[in-house]
């Protein structure tokens, strides 16, 4: 049982042992008992909200904050990054990430292709222009 619903068990049960007045007051002064309702339901709608935390007072974010910004973890994370040196071979660890990647396109490396050099002709400017001259007699 949640502890929202075991506070409203126990407003209900307080309400009902209270002492009534007799039926024919409460009907004289009708009016009376339905603005007391209404306040009663506003005052526990006001203790529903405050109690939303399940008892516990809110702390402030920014107090939090400053007691962990005052820590420096940055002499404990070089020594450990300094003693744990990986001995495996680089084609091991290469074929481990290989079986690890996904099936998609976009989770596998890109290969890189070599590119081809430029092809060079065996002809140079004095061939064409020798060519030239007699193709076309220019």
């Amino acid at each position: 049982m949640s502890a929202a619903l075991l506070r409203r068990g126990l407003e209900l049960l307080e309400a009902s042992e209270t002492p009534r007045a007799a039926p024919s007051q409460a009907k004289a002064s009708g009016a009376p008992v339905k603005r007391a309702r209404r306040t009663k339901a506003k005052a526990s709608q006001a203790r529903k909200l405050r109690n939303s935390a399940k008892g516990k007072v809110p702390k402030c974010a920014l107090a939090e904050y400053q007691k962990k910004e005052c820590q420096d973890h940055l002499q404990a994370n070089l020594k450990f990054m300094t003693s744990m040196r990986s001995t495996v071979a680089e084609s091991v660890s290469e074929q481990i990430l290989l079986q690890n990647q996904g099936r998609k396109a976009c989770d596998r490396p890109v290969v890189k292709t070599k590119k081809k050099k430029a092809e060079s002709t065996v002809f140079t400017e004095e061939d064409f222009q020798k060519f030239q001259r007699e193709y076309f007699g220019s």
